[in-house]
């Protein structure tokens, strides 16, 4: 069931946030309709989402037994019902009601880029309101939606923009990264040694970042097709806001002393088969890195990858690469401790 950007704008924060932020949560929000008696959410509990009263009634218990009862003319409905994490009431829907749901963590990150481009409203020059269809798409990839609030204000902060003209190569084969590239307007395709046109970009796409996890030269030239827009960072910001906090490690005794019920695993060792001869994780898949990203389609997400260490910088890489494709990932720390098992 959709809800009406009027609905949406009814409630807080949905009220502060401009137009197309609207857009972006009305995309998201679901409308649920909970019958009489049903206890919504309890006490002390954590839950994933923000819910707010559309109609009906419901009743917030806390932990004294003392009951605020919530209707459509109360005003304290126009903020979530819960409004602390964990929550500090139980809801109880006193009749029929329906609810407007949100997730609190693609909510978070929506405040952050409304209150970063509001904060920060020109980078150098480039107004962020000017076009905010690059900002749309990265807040719906995988691996932006991994970062704390927080570090997207960062990134508004410290993102720089600069003007490209038609046939401009932005990146080149075989030259040292040195920044993290997001296109904001125009187009550009990327084009590997050989001179084959490998992907065409358009704005919000992102590109340079695996020369920058795995200190290497860039792999392929990025060229615009037509006069554009693009927000650099550089390689140290990029570490610190966009690569660190979204790596994961897990070690082998934790491996080991997993529950039984946990989700299940997979080893992956990115090593070339030549490499793998002597030595190597038992029961791990051999997917080299330069194969890797035409095996994202072969993978499940509902399974647990574990990058073996043993590869260098190339399981930095491989584990961008996992998450950057919205899957769950891990670095397996010290990988030469299990050639003997797991």
């Amino acid at each position: 069931m959709a809800i009406s950007l009027d609905v949406l704008a009814s409630f807080a924060p949905f009220n502060t946030l401009n137009h197309e932020y609207l857009i972006q949560v009305a995309e998201k929000a679901a409308l649920r309709d909970v019958p009489k008696g049903t206890i919504i959410f309890k006490r002390g509990r954590p839950f994933p989402e923000k819910v707010y009263l559309v109609g009906g009634t419901v009743d917030l218990i806390d932990s004294a037994f003392q009951v605020n009862t919530i209707n459509p003319a109360s005003e304290s409905r126009r903020s979530p019902l819960n409004i602390t994490q964990p929550t500090q009431v139980s809801a109880v829907a006193k009749s029929d009601v329906t609810l407007l749901a949100v997730d609190s963590d693609f909510l978070d990150l929506v405040l952050a880029w409304s209150e970063s481009s509001d904060e920060e409203a020109d980078l150098s020059g480039v107004s962020l309101h000017d076009d905010n269809d690059w900002m749309s798409s990265l807040l719906q990839s995988p691996l932006f939606s991994r970062l704390p609030p927080a570090n997207i204000r960062q990134l508004f902060i410290r993102f720089t923009a600069q003007k490209v003209q038609a046939d401009e190569v932005v990146i080149k084969q075989g030259e040292r990264g040195d920044y993290f590239y997001v296109l904001e307007s125009g187009s550009a395709t990327v084009i590997d040694p050989a001179g084959k046109i490998l992907a065409a970009l358009r704005p919000g796409n992102y590109f340079g970042e695996e020369a920058l996890v795995g200190d290497t030269t860039r792999n392929a030239t990025v060229k615009m097709l037509t006069p554009g827009k693009v927000m650099r960072l550089n390689k140290e910001d990029f570490r610190e806001l966009l690569q660190e906090p979204v790596l994961r490690y897990l070690s082998a005794e934790e491996l080991r002393t997993r529950p039984a019920d946990a989700a299940p695993y997979q080893i992956i060792d990115v090593r070339l088969p030549l490499e793998r001869r002597m030595q190597a994780v038992p029961g791990s898949q051999n997917i080299p890195l330069n194969q890797l990203r035409n095996h994202l389609k072969n993978l499940d997400f509902n399974t647990v990858y574990l990058v073996t260490d043993d590869s260098g910088r190339r399981c930095d890489v491989a584990t961008h690469l996992l998450n950057q494709a919205g899957f769950d990932c891990y670095i397996l720390r010290d990988a030469e401790s299990c050639y003997a098992g797991i």
